[in-house]
């Protein structure tokens, strides 16, 4: 007669067969250990975003024929990409638009090339910004002079705009960026990003 359970051992199966229990919770570890290592080493993390605004043009008037003349401003801008989070992944984005502006006045346009920046790197991205038309409303001149006589900060908003970037969900992402011309902290800012459609 073979030996089996009797009839009489109304105990739990996993009370019967303790190894089960700890099969179960060494596979749940385990994947649990494994998925955090490859997120470690291989996860995706979105870069940081910042602008700094190394040069400008145009802001000034000069004097013709005793009349002060506004130019069209340009601005020199570098979008610097953080890629230090991500040790195996490299970040590349489709440039489009940046454009600048002062106190929500549009001062500038600039096409942002295509760039990519290699795992564990930080890299910067040149754009020129120009002024279409005429330059600086007197107003908004005058404005501007007043903050810098008075030492107060000018500040900029700077949106770029850049599509099929590495990692990102929606096909492009808009960049919300401050930059300071002139002030205290002059950054630079992180800038926020909002996905777009």
């Amino acid at each position: 007669m073979a030996a089996g359970p009797s009839e009489d051992d109304d105990r739990h199966p996993l009370e019967r067969n303790p190894w089960i229990v700890f099969t179960m919770l060494t596979a749940v570890c385990s994947t649990m250990v494994l998925l955090l290592v490859w997120n470690i080493l291989f996860g995706f993390v979105l870069p940081e975003f910042w602008v700094k605004v190394p040069g400008v043009e145009g802001l000034d008037r000069i004097s013709v024929d005793d009349d002060a003349v506004a130019l069209p401003p340009t601005f020199n801008i570098t979008l610097r990409v953080n890629n230090e989070g991500n040790r195996f992944w490299k970040i590349c984005g489709k440039g489009d638009r940046v454009d600048v502006a002062y106190e929500d006045v549009p001062l500038a346009h600039g096409q942002l090339p295509d760039f990519c920046v290699p795992p564990g790197a930080v890299g910067s991205v040149p754009v020129v910004a120009t002024g279409e038309g005429l330059g600086l409303p007197d107003e908004l001149y005058d404005r501007m002079e007043s903050q810098r006589r008075r030492n107060e900060r000018v500040q900029l908003a700077v949106h770029v705009r850049m599509h099929e970037v590495t990692g990102s969900v929606d096909s492009s992402l808009l960049l919300w960026c401050t930059a300071v011309l002139h002030g205290r902290p002059e950054g630079p800012f992180l800038c926020p990003v909002r996905p777009t459609a």
